[in-house]
């Protein structure tokens, strides 16, 4: 089980550490006072070709030509030589925690991989970049600088956009509508997921029902991007008027920016190849007991681990986007049916009430799906016919044996 449940890290991994920094930089130094002359800006790093960095990052730059100031702040930064690392990633029980890196290593590390970086200079007033210098460094500090990392809900973009809100309050003018298309969390991220469709497929099935709330208001700031575009159609409030909150923009752009290449397997042709393969040859050939028997053990023993992988996060887990999870009903029912089915010698009647129960198990997926209203992959939909068939199979032979009785 253990095993499992690493192959399962991995894969979270992808989707709760995009974006994140190995532990580096610097301790926060005693607070200087800053000049008149201090800028703040949103720094927006776009995502990478690796698969830690889909979503891209966000941090914050202060700038001060007076004092010699120019620092980055990043929220999203961990520790690998942390005790019981990925036990406690699992578990959710990692901390992350607020650095300081001086701006120019910062920028040369992101042009280094490949990733562009998108700075946009914010209209604040000089007492306003002073209140959120004071605000970093106060988090900065060791007993503030840790929190609980939660992808949706608590990270490194969701910790800036705070910040800032906490130096310009009320002031701060965003667009009415922050998600006029009613995207849930599971969609905006899909759309990053497109180059790595296995990964996308692993994502989608341990991610549960909170995955497809739709975020209103603040809640939706949690992508990188999304803040850039929200911040540069944004307002900021002076005496008497609003203006825009960006100032300029400038992106500095790395000389080896490359892509992520899709794979030419991807999961829906993988599974619609298998089916129409097993699908035929399981009519021509259903006599053939003792080779769809190691076939069938093979698809439900993965089929069933995957379960296994979803209750270990559902129940264990402190992330709450992999409660109430409905993949459940599919990965852990038809399984477990075909186990009890296989596993003792069985009268006809007795096999045909246990596959009965294989197909209705597997049948309460559509009906649980459109109850709770959660997504799913389209890519497994083969899958989930070709359980069902499997269990018909069954069920036919079971059925003959019981007619000869």
């Amino acid at each position: 089980m253990r095993r499992m449940i690493f192959c399962g890290l991995n894969l979270l991994i992808l989707l709760l550490f995009t974006g994140l920094s190995p532990a580096k930089g610097s301790s926060p130094s005693n607070l200087q006072d800053l000049s008149s002359k201090a800028k703040a800006s949103l720094l927006t790093i776009e995502p990478g070709d690796q698969l830690f960095s889909l979503f891209g990052h966000t941090s914050l730059r202060i700038k001060d030509p007076v004092t010699g100031i120019d620092q980055t702040y990043n929220y999203g930064t961990f520790d690998f030589n942390t005790d019981d690392f990925y036990w406690k990633f699992a578990l959710g029980n990692l901390q992350y925690f607020l650095s300081i890196t001086p701006f120019e290593n910062a920028k040369k590390d992101y042009l280094r991989n490949g990733r562009a970086v998108i700075e946009q200079r914010l209209n604040l007033s000089s007492k306003q970049t002073k209140r959120l210098y004071n605000y970093l460094q106060t988090n900065a500090q060791p007993e503030n600088r840790y929190y609980s990392y939660e992808f949706f809900y608590d990270n490194c973009t969701t910790r800036i956009f705070k910040a800032i809100k906490a130096a310009t309050g009320d002031s701060l003018l965003l667009q009415r509508s922050l998600n006029a298309d009613q995207k849930s969390y599971r969609q905006f991220i899909n759309s990053y997921l497109r180059p790595v469709p296995w990964v996308k497929l692993g994502i989608n099935i341990l991610l549960g029902l909170p995955a497809d709330d739709i975020p209103t208001g603040p809640k939706t700031l949690f992508l990188p991007d999304i803040l850039k575009k929200i911040f540069g159609n944004a307002n900021i409030q002076k005496t008497d008027t609003s203006v825009a909150l960006v100032t300029s923009q400038t992106i500095y752009a790395p000389s080896n920016n490359t892509g992520l290449i899709p794979p030419l397997l991807t999961p829906k042709l993988a599974f619609w190849s298998l089916f129409f393969v097993m699908v035929p040859f399981g009519i021509a050939f259903p006599e053939k007991t003792l080779f769809w028997s190691w076939v069938d053990r093979i698809l439900f023993n993965i089929v069933g681990g995957v379960g296994i992988l979803i209750v270990f996060f559902w129940l264990f887990s402190a992330y709450p986007v992999t409660k109430w999870n409905a993949n459940i009903v599919w990965t852990l029912i038809a399984p477990v049916g075909f186990f009890l089915f296989t596993t003792k010698k069985k009268s006809p009647s007795e096999a045909w009430r246990l596959t009965e129960l294989i197909i209705l198990g597997v049948l309460l997926i559509s009906m649980t799906f459109f109850l709770i209203h959660q997504n799913i992959p389209a890519a497994i939909y083969p899958l989930f016919v070709l359980l069902i068939f499997r269990g018909w199979i069954y069920f036919l032979l079971s059925n003959q044996l019981i007619l000869q009785e």
